[in-house]
């Protein structure tokens, strides 16, 4: 997986679209990472808009999480919350960063989260896709 520092432009899914994205949760053992305890609510939500993910475009790849050295744990969907004019991508793994590895995300983007409307609901698409789609293609 790829190691974006959070808040980072996220140019993962293509460099036209970093403009827009915002990475939260990439983590890698070689990078520190902010620990904390991360509010309940949070991870609540996080565990419903993870259940029917909007992305846009899929990849074949597994995250994988660097962090564990004994087991393995992975995913392969990507998270989008909507921010200020623009998305917070994060990798499902964001969910066992924080609950195994005590991962805090930016308050910012947990509040992005509780905000969030349920993912493919009207509410939701109505500020997702215009922001997908003002991205251009080179």
């Amino acid at each position: 997986m790829a190691w974006y520092a959070d808040l980072a432009e996220c140019d993962y899914f293509r460099t036209w679209h970093s403009s827009f994205l915002r990475a939260v949760g990439w983590l890698e053992r070689v990078n520190s990472y902010t620990r904390g305890t991360v509010n309940l609510q949070v991870l609540s939500k996080l565990t419903e808009l993870r259940k029917d993910a909007w992305q846009p475009c899929c990849f074949m790849g597994y995250h994988e999480c660097d962090l564990c050295l004994s087991e393995r744990k992975g995913g392969i969907t990507n998270l989008f919350i909507p921010g200020d004019g623009f998305l917070y991508v994060c990798p499902e793994l964001i969910l066992h960063y924080i609950n195994d590895h005590q991962y805090s995300p930016p308050v910012e983007f947990c509040e992005a989260v509780l905000a969030c409307a349920p993912m493919n609901s009207s509410d939701y698409l109505k500020v997702v896709e215009p922001l997908w789609r003002r991205a251009k293609t080179p």
